[in-house]
């Protein structure tokens, strides 16, 4: 029996286990369903979306209210708005959220969505319907259906993490309507794409969707770096009863990227390094050298029953693969030849895998005069992480020229396995319960709590060297533990269009959580972030716009940190203080005129440390200003014109680089030709800013140049 055999014994086990309960619990005697029909009040039907721009609700079952009475800050950013945008991936989706910054990943990865949200590293908290996306891949978005950025501390509904907030991407799904609808896509540095979508009423009960993208795709202002790839994604919806609905979905993603590590960055008399404009452009890895392959296998399926109108039970199970093999240079700048040093490669050989059952039962009903929307249930997750030892030969790059780099020379080195691994493996149980309370029409609580309950291990089973020359010989670290994650919020509606909210919650986040430990992490209790949030949000013409606002205040109460009387021992004594204000709106103010728009202003503080130096000083990766904007008009039938903007003031990035202000210029045309067939023109970044979109010490990779896009749409 092989390795991989033995490693799926136990999550068929527990996959058997999770339907199983699932099944089970669909299993309620009918005499307890005829009885809360009758005792139950009918479940209030919100409307759908009524705008474009503006979604209604969050895709989570424990969210039972709309946005606009929703105690927390969330922004959705539906499917229209990625369409006039010719949005093609999440970092370039992401613009339109505020208080988000880029970031090159742990130990230098050059390709992957890491991201940090209000300063705290989120890269573990991005989400693919509601299910932990452990890849480190660049995402993309032609099986997107709308984007939910939660800002905030929210394990309660999220699981482990989300000290800053979550991402999740919520995927297309088969509709009973029928349509076709394909796009080709060309641009400036030799972009070019190409998708399609084709959903169909296929019986009366039976509803199918297909989605199919290919891509080849130069980088505009980066030569060389090619965003290579193509995807599919199958989903079926079936009416099995009036009561029932199954659905299901598969999903496959295949890239064959040139990455981009990035420029040396160069360091002035103050010793701050900085990006030297005139290697903005340059590609400094080596072309016969790197490579970032990527290959990502989803399958999902769904069961709904409503018991009746006010008692009913959902079950998602969800498997995911994701296999990377990439190289990158990670080029410095040599001050003793004024050159650029590419030296050895970085490498990544891993696959991560992910097994997860959720359950939600929503219960609608009336206790001593209370209106309650409470939602239960439990999640069960698998997740592993193997990367596997690389031998590198003969893989030592030479400088080149830090202007005029020549970087397609041959390569005569190799990169392959070495025989060991390394492997985590994350397994836990949660259990949920929130609820949503009603006292009047003006006065709603909602609580909620999360417990879980995890096991971790991470074993290295061969010997490596380290960069001091020590060796490590093979290890196995463990960690365990039960997490209690909590929220609780007021809600006051003066009237039925507006709300003022104060929210309280809390984050925990164990240490070595995204599947990796150390041995002092082992021993450590998990971090715990809380916050407080004062907020207000208004639905606005006729309902076709949301506004928001709030006030909040997040505290890192037990933040590791170096030991002040030994730097080699992790402590849990640190502390850190984000806080300030988000605003937002989104919608459509008229039949002509859509929107979206926020900004977000950040204090923060590390107000406790082990070394004495930080305190007081900012947290990295929070810029104090950070704001977006995009809007439409509909001049008439055929004309619509657009335009906005993504502003990142200057912030930290390390203790010796700091990244200017940046402000990205961006416009939109499109011209309805016919009833079937629409041409659209983007131009971004019109002033062809010179920027860093990841910086990472002594290198950074710098964003996206000047850049045309021109779209055929069709439609029938």
């Amino acid at each position: 029996m092989t390795d991989l055999q033995q490693a799926n014994r136990p999550q068929r086990k527990l996959l058997a286990q999770a339907i199983g309960l699932a099944l089970a619990s669909t299993a309620l005697p009918s005499l307890a369903a005829e009885e809360a029909q009758q005792t139950l009040p009918a479940v209030k039907v919100e409307s759908t979306v009524i705008s474009p721009y503006k979604a209604e609700k969050a895709s989570s079952p424990q969210y039972t209210q709309k946005l606009a009475d929703t105690p927390k800050t969330i922004t959705v950013v539906p499917e229209q708005i990625l369409r006039d945008q010719a949005v093609t991936s999440l970092r370039d989706a992401l613009r339109n959220v505020s208080g988000i910054t880029m970031q090159a990943g742990e130990g230098g990865a050059a390709a992957g969505d890491n991201l940090s949200i209000r300063g705290f590293d989120a890269t573990n908290d991005l989400y693919v319907d509601g299910v932990r996306d452990i890849g480190a891949y660049s995402r993309d978005t032609f099986n997107l259906e709308q984007l939910e950025v939660t800002k905030g501390p929210s394990s309660t509904v999220s699981g482990r993490g989300s000290a800053g907030g979550s991402v999740n991407l919520v995927s297309k799904t088969a509709k009973f309507e029928d349509f076709k609808r394909g796009t080709i896509m060309v641009g400036n540095e030799d972009q070019l794409r190409a998708t399609a979508d084709i959903n169909a009423t296929l019986t009366s009960n039976l509803a199918g969707r297909i989605n199919l993208m290919t891509q080849d795709s130069g980088v505009p202002g980066r030569d060389v770096t090619e965003n290579k790839g193509s995807g599919f994604a199958g989903a079926l919806t079936y009416l099995l009863s009036d009561k029932t609905t199954l659905s299901g979905g598969i999903t496959y993603l295949d890239q064959d990227n040139v990455p981009d590590g990035g420029v040396p960055l160069l360091t002035n008399a103050n010793g701050e390094r900085y990006l030297d404009e005139k290697t903005a452009e340059n590609y400094y890895g080596v072309e016969n050298r790197d490579y970032d392959e990527n290959e990502i296998t989803t399958f999902k399926f769904a069961v709904e029953h409503n018991f009746s109108d006010t008692l009913s039970l959902r079950n998602q199970t969800f498997i995911g693969t994701t296999e990377t093999s990439a190289a990158f240079t990670r080029p410095s700048f040599d001050s003793a030849t004024g050159e650029a040093r590419r030296g050895g490669a970085k490498g990544r050989d891993e696959d991560r895998d992910i097994l997860s059952n959720q359950t939600s039962l929503r219960s609608d009903f009336i206790s001593g005069g209370v209106q309650h929307n409470l939602v239960t249930g439990f999640d069960i997750t698998q997740e592993e992480y193997i990367n596997y030892e690389l031998l590198y030969t003969d893989d030592n790059a030479p400088n080149v020229d830090l202007y005029n780099p020549v970087t397609n020379d041959p390569y005569n080195g190799s990169i392959t396995r070495a025989g060991g691994k390394r492997k985590g493996t994350y397994d836990a149980l949660s259990f949920f319960v929130s609820d949503t309370l009603t006292f009047t029409p003006q006065w709603l609580v909602t609580v909620g709590i999360r417990v879980e309950d995890y096991d971790q291990d991470y074993t290295q089973d061969y010997s490596s060297t380290n960069r001091d020359g020590s060796i490590t010989s093979p290890y196995t670290y463990k960690s365990s533990d039960t997490l209690v994650s909590w929220n609780a919020a007021v809600t006051y509606k003066p009237v039925e269009n507006g709300s003022i909210y104060f929210g309280i919650g809390n984050a925990q986040t164990p240490l070595g959580s995204n599947l990796t430990l150390s041995s002092d992490q082992q021993n450590l209790d998990a971090e715990e972030d809380q916050i407080l949030e004062l907020g207000t949000k208004w639905e606005l013409f006729d309902a076709k716009v949301l506004a928001n606002a709030a006030l909040f205040r997040s505290v890192k109460t037990n933040a590791a940190t170096n030991d002040v009387d030994n730097d080699d021992a992790l402590v849990l004594d640190g502390e850190q203080v984000v806080q300030g204000l988000e605003m937002g709106i989104n919608g459509t103010i008229n039949a002509q005129w859509a929107i979206i728009a926020n900004y977000t202003y950040t204090d923060s503080e590390v107000t406790e440390s082990g070394d004495p130096t930080e305190e007081g000083e900012v947290i990295f990766n929070i810029p104090e200003h950070s704001a977006s904007l995009w809007t439409t008009y509909q001049i008439d039938r055929a004309w619509q014109v657009g335009g906005g903007l993504q502003y990142i003031g200057d912030y930290q990035n390390g203790s010796t680089t700091e990244l200017d202000a940046t402000t990205l210029l961006n416009a939109s045309a499109s011209f309805q030709a016919t009833d079937n067939v629409k041409l659209q023109l983007n131009a971004n970044n019109l002033t062809d800013e010179k920027y860093l979109l990841k910086p990472r010490g002594s290198r950074g990779v710098p964003g996206t140049g000047k850049s045309f896009t021109l779209t055929a749409s069709l439609e029938f």
